[in-house]
């Protein structure tokens, strides 16, 4: 080994660590030395072209020209009159726990949020608008909307039913465009193909809304959706005695008035003469019609009002679906302080809370009493109606027969257990094929299972319609059934028995009563659910995000409970510093008495935090470097002492064969050579005593190991 080589290598090393040193040094110490300068430096350039001060103006003159001038400027943009707005600005301040920041006050906070409902702006647009950041517009948007929502207890208007006929209103459900994962779009896909939520209103004579359940996927069922907002701990209540008027999608039961079906309703179909009602059902649909359109102009007044209704937003689910909700309790607070709707005016009446009623429907179901106190009522109202016609000289209608054709008996079609697993085995393979569309089959699918159980079972007499329709028409209720109980507390599923199982009967009993199609499947056997679950499980709306307002408003409750007031503040680069984020401007254009002190100090706390973080990441950094270096040198040292006592070790060794006898100088010369150019054998040799040194020069001079 060459000494001198290694001592180069050695030192070109030493000077590399040195180089990286310094240059390490020169950096850090840059970096302090212009930190102090760069935010004051771009600060100063940039001011000189966008300067925050001269935004102010401007800032106050928009707000000013929306909410002071006039009620047409305030309408036209915020959807209510100045004085609604003034009202609402105080209920979101002083009930909602809506605060004011350093440098947007409570009704700039508000307007903008009204500015992005009305209009659907993006936050870039609404921010140009009102000189603000599109950061600060989302921000603020977002701490408006929970505002709103903890008003629904005073927004939504209580029902209070018509003494005539113990009405409450009328329901119905709409769909509203949302946006919604890939994976989750089957479940969103309404009949129409669009991607929509399905809401659920409630509303009273004078278009006020009572309940509103959001959040449902649009391929859910209106009857279910219903169902759930009966049976939630806080949902929609009906005191026993008392309806709502309902459309078909929904079962005739008790406190839900639906109409005659297969009988003429809608109010284009009737009019004077042959169009007038012709027997007691088709008087009762015109005169329910009427009733129910409460619901109907609600609706269209809604989405009229409020552009962001209107399509599809890119705001998360949860917050799309609140957006919602806040949206019917504006509507509510604007119908009320507003004296001059555009629609109709509003009828004030006084609500008599002394009549506590705890006695409510908590299930949805066909009742044979309801129908026929739904008939009795249709012909009480028919006769009236028949005698004021009389009585007004008016010509009476000739009453036609309603022609009810029967249908055919068919006999029903058994299947058997072999002919039920060819058929789930064909679902599978059709599915593989590419025949499962988002929310179902493509069109046609019925007929290839048609041919796949000719296949299997020759002449069988087994038809895509009505064999084999029915038959996965049931074994889909039967799964949505199973999943709407494995989805509750208290419900398991056995899969050695391929049944259902209930903690008690009172749970079973409970359960009933919301899903009476589940009356017979508790010791029922399932076989095939496994399978349905990969055939059917993707099709079925699940009602995750579904949530009413008071759901909304216990989860904004509990996430502010939770919220660690001591969150450490998100910590910028070194110089990527924000300077046209409003939200650090020195100047204030809303702020509130007394305000001030407290926010710049927390500012100042947040500031000096952000600060403090980054020197000791600077400091561990370093820490670290020096560690790493001081590890290397070290290497580097036990290396070059290696190297001395080698040398060492090569100066004395033909010194050391000296003293052992008999070996010619030949010999001595030969061994150290050997010796000098082996460092192993070096080292060893050195550690053996003197009579053990004798034997390892033999071992040398024979050349054996």
């Amino acid at each position: 080994m060459d000494i001198s080589t290694n001592n180069d290598e050695i030192l070109l090393v030493l000077q590399e660590i040195v180089s990286q040193s310094v240059t390490f040094l020169t950096m850090v110490f840059e970096y302090y030395r212009r930190r102090r300068y760069v935010r004051r430096d771009i600060v100063r350039r940039i001011y000189k072209q966008y300067s925050l001060i001269s935004k102010i103006p401007k800032q106050v003159e928009h707000l000013r020209d929306i909410i002071q001038v006039s009620d047409v400027a305030c309408i036209d943009n915020l959807r209510m009159s100045r004085n609604a707005f003034g009202r609402l600005c105080y209920l979101v301040e002083n009930v909602g726990g809506l605060i004011p920041s350093r440098n947007v006050g409570v009704s700039e906070q508000l307007a903008m949020f009204l500015s992005v409902l009305a209009h659907h702006k993006k936050n870039r647009i609404v921010g140009t608008d009102f000189k603000r950041s599109g950061r600060t517009i989302s921000k603020h948007f977002n701490v408006v909307l929970n505002a709103i929502i903890k008003l629904h207890h005073l927004l939504l208007v209580k029902p209070v039913p018509i003494p005539e006929d113990w009405c409450l209103g009328a329901l119905d459900g709409t769909h509203v465009n949302v946006k919604a994962r890939l994976a989750n779009k089957g479940r969103y896909r309404n009949r129409k193909g669009e991607i929509t939520v399905n809401v659920l209103g409630v509303c009273n004579k004078d278009m006020n809304f009572t309940y509103v359940l959001t959040g449902w996927e649009g391929s859910a069922a209106d009857c279910r959706i219903l169902r759930d907002a009966v049976t939630r701990e806080n949902g929609l209540r009906v005191p026993r005695g008392n309806f709502y008027l309902c459309d078909n999608g929904y079962t005739n039961g008790e406190g839900f008035l639906a109409p005659f079906r297969g009988t003429r309703y809608h109010l284009k179909e009737w009019g004077s003469g042959n169009l007038a009602p012709q027997n007691k059902e088709e008087f009762f649909n015109m005169v329910h019609s009427k009733a129910r359109n409460c619901i109907e102009r609600s609706y269209g007044l809604l989405k009229m009002r409020w552009a962001i209704l209107r399509s599809h937003s890119y705001y998360p689910l949860k917050v799309q679906n609140r957006i919602i909700m806040a949206c019917c309790l504006i509507h509510n607070f604007i119908r009320i302080e507003m004296l001059v709707d555009p629609l109709e005016h509003m009828i004030p009446e006084l609500v008599d809370e002394q009549n506590v009623i705890d006695d409510y429907i908590d299930n949805v179901e066909a009742s044979p009493q309801w129908s026929m106190w739904r008939d009795t009522l249709a012909t009480s109202m028919y006769n009236q109606w028949r005698a004021t016609r009389r009585e007004m000289e008016i010509g009476g209608c000739s009453q036609f027969s309603s022609k009810t054709g029967k249908k055919s008996d068919k006999s029903r079609r058994i299947w058997s257990l072999q002919e039920e697993e060819v058929l789930v085995a064909s679902l599978k393979d059709i599915i593989t094929k590419g025949w499962k569309s988002e929310n179902g089959f493509r069109t046609g699918y019925l007929a290839v299972l048609e041919q796949s159980m000719v296949k299997a079972f020759p002449g069988t007499n087994l038809r895509a319609d009505p064999h084999i329709h029915s038959k996965i028409y049931v074994w889909k209720r039967i799964h949505s059934c199973l999943e709407t109980m494995l989805s509750r507390s208290g419900f398991n599923w056995n899969d050695t028995a391929h049944v259902i199982t209930a903690d008690d009967d009172a749970l079973w009993d409970k359960h009933i009563k919301t899903d009476s199609y589940a009356r017979t499947m508790r010791f029922k056997s399932f076989p095939f659910y496994r399978a349905w679950c990969e055939i059917f499980g993707k099709d079925r709306a699940t009602g995750e995000h579904a949530e009413d307002c008071n759901a909304a408003a216990d989860d904004l409750l509990d996430a502010s409970k939770e919220k660690d007031t001591g969150e450490t503040p998100h910590v910028w680069p070194p110089g990527a510093y924000n300077v046209l984020d409003d939200e650090n401007e020195p100047m204030s254009v809303c702020q509130p008495e007394g305000s001030g002190t407290g926010t710049q100090k927390k500012s100042s706390s947040k500031r000096k935090k952000s600060i403090d973080s980054v020197d000791e990441r600077m400091v561990d950094m370093m820490g670290q470097y020096c560690t790493d270096t001081n590890q290397r040198l070290g290497e580097i040292a036990k290396r070059i002492g290696y190297e001395f006592d080698a040398s060492e070790k090569r100066k004395v060794v033909y010194e050391a064969l000296r003293g052992i006898s008999g070996l010619t100088r030949k010999q001595k010369i030969y061994v150290a050579r050997i010796l000098v150019n082996n460092s192993k054998d070096l080292d060893l040799f050195f550690s053996l005593p003197d009579e053990d040194k004798e034997e390892m020069v033999g071992i040398l001079l024979n050349g054996s190991n």
